[in-house]
């Protein structure tokens, strides 16, 4: 199975910017989203017609991100991160240890999930770690959304496990419990 590869856009960077830019590149648009319907969503397909660029306003995260699945994904996301402002890895790592306060806490995690590559990073899951151990519930249930996007690595779900056997918030085991039965499904068991 191909990976997605997510390119997390900065704040000042929306649609019609990427727009433009697929524009440039001699993108095809496959799919819109519909007025009113949520979330806000565009798909191209590249020029070889195997890679698709999909735009998405994730609801959940509340970050705007490009989604790149197919063969070419490793080269069309250099070419969008050297076009366009975007998050890099380490810029969100460095985002969310320097943060102060849940709220800067919880879009730090969030902006380190989506950023996050499909295979597992010792030094990411170490940073996860230390969040589901955060003073603040609010932070621990964030941390669990944020996993959910990295539903693929394994040691996610020891992070998971852990935090619905011991998390001192019974709010935050319920959701760890969510998240387990979320990646049960994922991998079909």
């Amino acid at each position: 199975m191909e990976s997605t590869v997510r390119v997390v856009l900065k704040r000042e960077v929306g649609l019609g910017d990427v727009g433009v830019f697929a524009y440039d590149q001699h993108w095809e648009i496959k799919s819109i989203t519909r007025k009113g319907e949520s979330p806000r969503r565009q798909v191209w397909e590249t020029r070889g017609g195997d890679t698709f660029v999909t735009y998405l306003e994730d609801p959940y995260l509340e970050l705007r991100y490009i989604a790149v699945q197919g063969p070419q994904s490793p080269s069309v996301s250099r070419i969008i991160h050297s076009s366009l402002p975007c998050w890099t890895l380490e810029e969100a790592s460095q985002y969310l240890l320097r943060a102060h306060g849940r709220d800067e806490k919880i879009h730090g995690i969030y902006l380190l999930a989506a950023s996050s590559p499909g295979e597992e990073s010792e030094s990411i899951l170490e940073i996860l770690r230390s969040c589901s151990r955060d003073g603040d519930s609010e932070v621990r249930r964030a941390l669990l959304v944020g996993m959910g996007y990295l539903g693929t690595w394994a040691q996610v779900r020891g992070i998971a496990e852990f935090m619905n056997a011991n998390d001192p918030d019974e709010t935050v085991r319920r959701d760890a419990g969510h998240l387990l039965e979320g990646l049960d499904l994922h991998d079909g068991t």
